[in-house]
């Protein structure tokens, strides 16, 4: 009787263990958005990530870990997928790959420069 509960015991660990060891989770979140979100166009000819932040919250055998990347280092480990054109008006969308298949997708605007004018000549009156 023993002999079972000391198996049992042991195979518990032993399937927590392996259980364990596979379980790994992570959360993918843009924890700051580039400081540029609304581009010009026929002025700004490419996306500009800085200043925006990644954050991965990595759960791995019920222990959590953060990491933080800045976007506009993110093509070291990942990649950075959109299809802007930044000669039309318009609301795009980018997505951030990490190397492990995680994305986070945000929006970015591109405005005619007549709207920026008129908002710039609004304030100045």
């Amino acid at each position: 009787m023993i002999k079972k509960i000391i198996l049992t015991g042991y195979f518990l660990i032993i399937i927590n263990f392996i259980v364990g060891c596979g379980l790994y989770n992570s959360n993918f979140i843009i924890s700051k958005y580039p400081d540029r979100l609304i581009y010009v166009a026929g002025y700004d000819t490419e996306l500009d990530l800085t200043g925006g932040e990644i954050s991965k919250k990595i759960v791995y055998m019920g222990k959590e870990t953060m990491e933080i990347y800045p976007m506009d280092e993110i093509h070291i480990s990942g990649s950075v997928i959109h299809q802007i054109d930044f000669s039309r008006p318009g609301i795009y969308m980018v997505k951030v790959y990490n190397s492990s298949g995680n994305e986070v997708t945000f929006a970015i605007q591109v405005v005619e420069a007549d709207y920026i004018n008129n908002i710039l000549t609004q304030k100045s009156d």
